[in-house]
């Protein structure tokens, strides 16, 4: 083909490999090029290597050479859109990083290597009656994952995203299905009864009263020392969140926070809470990222990735901890949770709430300079009382 014949619209793809440029290819078989490709994942061919990228853009072709077609289209309506495709490509300029891979960071490992989603699988797993009978018989080694799994199978635990935590519990569970001891059957989570919260302290009542008076963009760093009660100043900000039918996106620095938080969540909101962190399956993290997408859930609970969820109907975002150092990603496409998250506020036109009790210095700075805004819960929750602290002259002790 000339130079003459090359006026038809090409897509520009981003792949995750480590070069800033996209890739032009034609749609071939696929149909006419239009902007309904960008932001779907198609499956295309760079050198002998068959890749999964992201259409960002439509425009003529770059140069004469011949141009490769695409191989398939694997989303039939665009995935990475709006606000996050907008913040996804800031991300990639002021991180100075290859926009495909930062698109290719913001996927869950299941849509960056598979052509289809996920199947909506299995939620909730329970012991067959020949399970029961094979492993009260022959009961797994004490300490092994299977211990642990029929531990928590017996304590009534069944939701898939609390039970299969590792490697090895998965391992577990897909050979007692196969030997058909456990039944597997997707559920749709049921709602709780809200449990009622402490009576709230007037500082805890005036930082919710604060943020709830001014809707639209605004950092807060809630600043209480240890045990002033910011977790129920959160879930009270996400029950009015819940009331306006809006989502909550809510960050923690480490995955052992999680499980705890998900109980208090749970108990209190009423709702079923989406997880993402490391520890659960591909599988299970990309369920929860299109639940998410799809506005299923009112409630996202995560470590620093999730800060790439889909908020269709965003309302708050929340960072606990927002000082610690595991908000930051140290390989690969390096960012930082908490900042790329107050950038997706900005642009969502959301408060975001910054929880601590020893604010990084860059947070305090930024107070200093009137771009957040502090607010403090001098004093602990209830009846708690700061623990008594003595100083022991050991010199003469025998160590």
């Amino acid at each position: 083909m000339d130079a003459a014949d090359r006026t038809f619209p090409v897509m520009r793809v981003a792949l995750p490999v480590p070069m800033p440029q996209t890739f032009d290819y034609t749609s071939g078989r696929h149909g006419e090029v239009d902007a309904g490709w960008i932001g779907c994942r198609v499956r295309v061919r760079l050198g002998s290597r068959r890749l999964i990228g992201v259409v960002v853009g439509i425009g003529a072709p770059a140069g004469v050479h011949a141009l490769r077609d695409i191989e398939a289209r694997l989303d039939v309506t665009p995935i990475l859109v709006g606000e996050l495709f907008e913040s996804l490509a800031w991300a990639a300029r002021y991180y100075a990083h290859p926009l495909g891979e930062v698109l290719a960071s913001a996927l869950p490992v299941w849509l960056r290597t598979r052509a289809a989603a996920p199947a909506p699988g299995a939620t909730r797993l329970s012991l067959t009656d020949s399970g029961r009978t094979n492993l009260a018989s022959k009961p797994p080694r004490p300490g092994s994952a299977g211990a642990r799994l029929l531990e928590q199978l017996d304590a009534g635990v069944h939701a898939v995203p609390e039970l299969l935590t590792s490697d090895a519990a998965r391992r577990t569970a897909r050979g007692w299905r196969r030997c058909g001891w456990l039944d597997a059957e997707a559920c749709a989570p049921t709602a709780a009864i809200p449990a009622a919260g402490p009576v709230l302290n007037p500082a805890q009542r005036s930082a919710i009263d604060a943020v709830l008076a001014e809707r639209g963009f605004a950092t807060w760093v809630l600043d209480g020392v240890t045990g002033s009660g910011k977790t129920e100043v959160y879930l009270e900000l996400i029950k009015a969140e819940l009331a306006a039918g809006r989502q909550t996106l809510l960050l923690v620095p480490e995955i052992g926070l999680t499980p705890q938080l998900l109980a208090r969540l749970e108990s209190r909101l009423g709702v079923a809470i989406g997880v993402i962190h490391s520890a659960l399956s591909n599988g299970v993290r990309a369920r929860v990222w299109q639940a998410a997408a799809s506005g299923e859930l009112d409630v996202i609970l995560g470590t620093r990735s999730a800060a790439f969820v889909p908020l269709p109907r965003a309302g708050l975002i929340v960072i606990d901890e927002e000082h610690d150092a595991a908000l930051k990603q140290q390989d690969g496409f390096r960012y930082h949770a908490r900042d790329f998250a107050i950038v997706r506020a900005q642009a969502l036109g959301i408060p975001i709430v910054l929880g601590s009790a020893t604010p990084s210095i860059e947070t305090l700075a930024n107070i200093a300079q009137g771009r957040y805004r502090r607010l403090v819960l001098p004093e602990r929750a209830g009846a708690a009382r700061p623990p008594r602290v003595r100083v022991l002259d050991l010199r003469a002790a025998p160590l």
